[in-house]
Parts: structure tokens; sequence; C-alpha cells
């Protein structure tokens, strides 16, 4: 099985090691940059959609969506990765999403088919996804070296934790006293502020002579996904947490409003829950991730993620909802660290941007769990379609754990 090239944390210099090298800074305040305005953004919508239609549905849809480009894009985008300097993919990423977060904002103001068009504007800002973490991801192991891997993708996943705390209440206060339309305008501004401060990210430009064409780069990516057992395994994995974990976020409006009996102010509470768990669980990884095997991490991860979704759909208790949110926000955070970390310890540097693509494109069927939970909701109410969502995770991931000699075996 795949391992890290460095041993713990002392080896590799510490827990925040590579603050040390240099450009890992920049990458990091711009990666916290993105992360803040997406974390506004998102609770804007979801909040928007559902207040104004009424629909637990389109609400979920609203988040649900933002997954359907990885299926096409994401190998294409981890192709990408691996040619174009990645400082200038992320740039881009960041000044098309700043650009769509001002223009939902305009949407807004002229109120006229309101919705639609807000759902449209989602659906153009998530296809940016495919390459932007494809870049994020592996130029943090450019940077860092190969030996504090998990530590920079820990370090990085910390701080774009942290701030959804600040940006989840300051999105609900502003939702709450002064409508959408300035929570959507400070969503850009964060976005745009990143996109300057990747833009002044210098790296060595990769060279592309005697490279095969980029269509050929992208078959080798779709190829990737069933060629190597322990990436065809994580993505599967990451596959299923998608659809019946990472959901959970399209019902934060509907436990709020339907569950709860909540308003906006309250969903940040609860929005913020999920980014301060996120916080815990990625700081944890940055002390544990060189020292515990990875493959039980991971499949505890998973079985805590799905007993925590159990929790929140069943309780009706605000600071019980609160805390199981942040359980949940951690597991999350932990989930998808540890996927970028295991994949990229499972192939050569070279193939680390079309394995993340890999990872994007697992992602891109996440669409099919808010859909069918929104129906689920609207059919049979809030709480089942989030119990039996839940208990399907705990399941999946006992019964894998069980079948899998990979997985148990799996150490760093």
């Amino acid at each position: 099985m795949a391992r890290t090239a460095g041993g713990g944390s002392t080896a590799t210099g510490g827990a925040f090691a590579s603050f040390r090298a240099p450009g890992f800074l920049r990458v990091w305040l711009g990666a916290v940059l993105y992360a803040f305005g997406i974390w506004i953004e998102r609770l804007a919508i979801g909040w928007f959609v559902l207040d104004t239609t009424g629909s637990v549905l389109l609400a979920a849809l609203s988040l649900g969506i933002r997954s359907i480009p990885n299926l096409v894009l994401g190998p294409i985008g981890g192709a990408v990765s691996d040619r174009v300097p990645r400082g200038r993919v992320l740039a881009v990423t960041s000044i098309v999403r700043a650009v769509a977060a001002a223009l939902m904002s305009l949407v807004v103001i002229v109120d006229v088919a309101t919705v639609p068009l807000l759902l449209a504007l989602v659906f153009v800002t998530s296809s940016t996804l495919a390459f932007h973490n494809t870049s994020l991801q592996p130029l943090q192991a450019e940077i860092a070296g190969p030996t504090r891997l998990g530590n920079a993708i820990s370090l990085t996943s910390f701080g774009q934790r942290s701030v959804g705390a600040a940006g989840a209440l300051g999105a609900g206060a502003l939702i709450g006293g002064l409508g959408p339309e300035p929570t959507f305008f400070v969503a850009a501004l964060s976005l745009a502020c990143a996109a300057v401060v990747f833009a002044g990210l210098r790296r060595p430009a990769r060279t592309s002579t005697g490279r095969p064409p980029l269509f050929r780069e992208v078959l080798d990516s779709l190829r990737l996904l069933v060629r190597i057992p322990a990436v065809r395994l994580l993505l599967g994995m990451m596959i299923v947490v998608e659809i019946l974990g990472f959901s959970f976020a399209s019902m934060l409006p509907a436990v709020a409003e339907r569950v709860l009996e909540v308003g906006p102010e309250q969903l940040g509470v609860l929005t913020a829950g999920v980014a301060v768990g996120a916080m815990f669980g990625t700081a944890l990884l940055v002390f544990t991730t060189d020292r515990l095997p990875h493959g039980l991490m991971l499949v505890g991860v998973f079985v805590t993620f799905g007993l925590l979704v159990v929790v929140l759909g069943n309780s009706t208790v605000f600071w019980l909802s609160v805390a199981a949110a942040a359980g949940i926000g951690a597991a999350a955070a932990m989930v998808d660290a540890l996927q970028w970390i295991m994949l990229q310890v499972s192939v050569g540097a070279e193939l680390r941007g079309r394995a993340l693509g890999g990872w994007n494109f697992a992602i891109g069927w996440g669409w099919l769990g808010p859909l069918t939970l929104g129906a689920v909701a609207e059919a049979t109410g809030v709480p089942r379609a989030l119990t039996v969502s839940g208990a399907l995770l705990v399941l999946f991931t006992l019964a894998l754990f069980a079948s899998s000699a990979t997985l148990r075996q799996w150490r760093r």
C-alpha cells in the first residue's frame, strides 16, 4: 500500500512546518479568502431560495446542482492542472466566482426570474470547482514537498474551515438585517481578494514539450479511475459519501425553518456550527495525519458522519442540532482532507492533478443526494429523509470495511 515519503510530524518539522516553505503562506491566504466567499454565497443562496419559493426540493437543488459540472469537467480540470501554472488557474477561477457572486446581487435587486437566474449562476460558478481544486491540492504538495503533503493539506483545510464560522454568522446576520443583496456582494469582494493573492503567486511553469494532446491526458485521467485499485476504492467511497453524507448541507435551511422553526440568523449559527466542527476536525488532522492509519481513520470518520446525520434529522433542540452539525462538519472536513492526501500518495507526482480530477468526477455524482433528499423530505418530512440517508452511509461503510483488506491495511 502506498505510504507517504516522510515519517511523523517531528520528522517533517512540526505541526506548522509547511508555513516555512516559500510561497505556502500566499497559497494558504488565497485559499482562506476563497473559502470565506464560498461559505457566504452558499448560505445566502440556500436561504433565499427556500424563503422565496417555500420548496425544500428547490433549496436542496440549489446546492445539488453545484456538483453536476464535475461529472464532465473533473477529468479535464485534472489534466489542465498538470499542464498550466496552477497559480494562474486559481486566480482565474476565483475571479469568475467573484463576478458571478456580484451578478447574484444584481439579480436579486432587479427581481425578475430571480430563482432561475440564481440557479443558472450557481451552475456556472460550480463549473470552476473542477479546475480550482485540482490545482490547489497538488500545488500544496509542489510547494511544501512530498514529506509535508499531509501537513500542508491539513493546514490549508483548517484555515478554510476556520473562516467558515465567521462567514456563516456574518451571512446570517446580513440576510436578517439587510437582505441578500449585500450578502452576495461581500462574497464577491472576498473572492476578488483571493484572485489578487493567487495572481501574485510565482511558480515555474511546467513544460508541455513532448506531452500528449490535452484530450489524450483527459482519457488518461478516466483510465486512472479504474486502473489503480487504491484510486478506484477511494473514488467509489467518495461517490457514496457525497450522495448519502454531504447532501446534509442541502437540508440545513429546511432543518432551520421546518424542524427547529427558526430564522436566518439561527441558520447562520447552525451553519457556523458546521464550520467550527470542520475547523476542529482539520486541526485534529494536523497533529494526527502522520501518526494514525489512514484507512481506519477514514472508516471511523464515515461512520461518525452517518450517525450524526441521523441525530441532526431527529433533534428538535436547537443547541443539540448545532452540536450535531459541528460533528458533521468535522467529519466532512476530515473526509475531504484524507481523500486528498490518500489519492496523492497513491500516484506519482506527475499524476496528482489527474488524481484530483478523478475526485472531482466522484463528487460530480453528489447531485443525486440533494435531489433525492429533497424529494423524500417533501413527501415524508426532513427527519425521515436524513435518518435514512445517515443510516445507509453507516451500513455501507461497515460492509466495505468488512470486505476490503486494502482499506483495513492502509497505513500512511
